[in-house]
């Protein structure tokens, strides 16, 4: 806990986010964080067509009533609060954002950061560094407690601190009330729970209560409003209450190592462990009809075979574990390898319009049929390989050696009591890779980075931060093998590693991915020729002149 005398976290976080000018952030993360802004919109356009994205665009303009925000893409003039709600509730409607290593950050950061600076008029630059301090503060907070209850869009909360940022910079805070705003926002933090998370509407309000009192919360500590300076650390805090062990040296390094160069933007709406699936099943599709000048169709398919990471694995196992899963409802497919091996191969493709209840409707028998021919398998080479790749650029083994056996045994048991199960290590797995790899490709994989992992418990234990790290290198390995067997007895197999548009991936690929996805997701309301247009100036956002006129493009009807 922090005394009287020494700074506590949230006053590090402030006074850095404070500081940081925008000619400090390096070109290629500004880039990144463009993108993003991008890949954030175009989910908004797909949210804002679901029977659930309209509900919550409804609800939100009777109770929040009007103002001077925009609501995208209807271009109504709404209060801020009712935008936030909306813009954040949108973007995660379909899981068609983006994310980065430790979090899925974009609902807060681009929303809070664009509405804010529409609002105070901010210059371009100033929002683009609010954008990119709320990533690399979410980011943080999020990986501190990766030994816990949440994971991934579990970690709700991150937009509570991240809007808050966002909003103090653009407000011009000074780095004591920025503090205070960033703990007013985390005095109620967000806690999910699962079962309203995978399948019902209320997935939509992840990202959209949290990010609308962040920003309620900077509005709040201009005005000389205060929270607790030491919610982070106090034992009776953050850490203690949202982690089994917290790994607070993640919040570390700030202005060293840019959690944003590892944002990873979706092209396909569902799951960050679906896409390497996908990636794969339409390659297979590729090279069928290159082979036979053919469509590869839904009667010619006999069985699929996926193997996978374990995260992969438990995302489809957590999925079914409430009483909301249906294979026709538009959210449970978002956690679904079978539901998205079939739509991607009745379609061809898998955009915002497949995910839609109407679509799932219309194709109910194809998609049941073809869903039930999928099997999914653990494949524990693929996980540790994942392991092996992240290592270099996270120096997890430095990580590891300043943490305590009794404490990772003692998140280890928490975590499988909480899902009933041991998380990714079953034995039936272990076995099996055991079995179908030599000895010596065990030592020179699994063997050697557990023998390093276990070899780092008990060697000294210097200080590590996130500042050690390499994460501009950082890859995103998600490794999918996928074998479609046809009813003929050929077989077609491809594997995936690194998703398209992931980091690992070349800048160029994922730029050319990412506009791809705006113009096809804005293009129903705007036209192919606006969405083009809104999307190079987004690419130019530095340097525009008005940032109120380019969101106003953004919205259908407005020329």
């Amino acid at each position: 806990m922090a005394t009287a005398n020494t700074r506590t976290m949230l006053q590090e976080l402030a006074e850095w986010a404070c500081a940081l000018r925008f000619e400090d952030i390096p070109p290629r993360v500004v880039e990144k964080a463009k993108l993003q802004i991008l890949s954030v919109l175009g989910a908004i356009h797909s949210g804002a067509r679901t029977r659930a994205g309209k509900i919550l665009c409804e609800t939100a303009r009777s109770i929040y009533g009007p103002g001077n925000s925009i609501l995208i893409p209807s271009g109504e003039r709404v209060s801020i609060s009712a935008a936030a709600f909306c813009w954040a509730g949108l973007s995660v409607s379909q899981d068609y954002d983006c994310y980065l290593l430790f979090g899925h950050t974009g609902h807060s950061a681009v929303s809070a950061s664009l509405l804010t600076g529409e609002l105070l008029g901010s210059a371009p630059r100033e929002i683009l560094a609010a954008q990119i301090i709320a990533n690399e503060i979410e980011g943080r907070i999020g990986a501190s407690v990766l030994l816990g209850p949440h994971n991934g869009q579990g970690w709700s909360f991150i937009h509570l601190i991240g809007a808050a940022a966002a909003g103090s910079r653009l407000l011009g805070l000074s780095p004591e009330k920025t503090a205070h705003a960033m703990a007013i926002s985390f005095y109620q933090p967000t806690y999910v729970l699962y079962p309203g998370f995978m399948g019902p509407d209320s997935k939509l309000l992840t990202g959209a209560n949290p990010t609308m009192v962040g920003l309620q919360a900077a509005f709040l500590a201009q005005k000389g409003f205060t929270g607790a300076l030491d919610i982070l650390e106090n034992q009776l805090g953050f850490f203690n209450q949202f982690a089994y062990y917290p790994l607070t040296a993640m919040v570390s390094g700030l202005g060293k190592q840019w959690v944003t160069d590892t944002l990873a933007y979706k092209i396909y709406p569902g799951c960050a462990y679906i896409d390497t699936t996908v990636d794969a099943v339409f390659e297979i599709m590729r090279r069928y009809e290159k082979d036979t000048g053919e469509k590869l169709t839904l009667e010619k398919v006999a069985e699929v075979l996926v193997e996978a990471t374990g995260l992969t694995v438990e995302m489809d196992r957590l999925s079914k574990s409430g009483i909301s899963f249906d294979p026709l409802n538009p959210v449970s497919v978002n956690f679904s390898i079978p539901g998205n091996v079939a739509l991607a191969l009745i379609h061809g493709r898998l955009t915002g319009a497949e995910l839609t209840d109407e679509n799932l409707a219309r194709n109910a028998e194809q998609v049941k049929s073809l869903a039930s021919r999928v099997t999914l398998e653990h494949n524990l080479g693929m996980t540790v390989e994942m392991v092996r790749q992240m290592e270099p650029a996270l120096k997890i083994s430095g990580l590891v050696r300043t943490l305590s056996i009794r404490g990772l045994l003692h998140a280890q048991k928490r975590i499988n009591r909480q899902y009933g199960r041991r998380m990714g290590l079953e034995r039936k797995d272990v076995l099996k890779f055991l079995r179908e790899q030599p000895a010596s490709q065990h030592l020179s994989r699994a063997g050697r980075i557990l023998w390093k992992l276990l070899g780092s418990l008990f060697t000294s234990r210097p200080g590590w931060s996130l500042g050690d790290a390499d994460l501009e290198n950082f890859t995103m390995p998600f490794s999918a093998r996928v074998k479609v067997t046809l009813a003929d007895g050929k077989v077609y197999e491809h594997r995936q590693d690194i998703p398209n548009g992931g980091p690992g991936q070349a800048l160029e690929l994922r730029r050319e991915l990412v506009l791809g996805k705006f113009c096809q997701e804005a293009s129903p309301g705007l036209g192919t020729n606006r969405a083009k247009q809104v999307s190079e100036k987004v690419l130019g956002l530095e340097n525009v002149a008005s940032v109120k006129n380019l969101l106003e493009e953004c919205c259908e009807g407005k020329s």
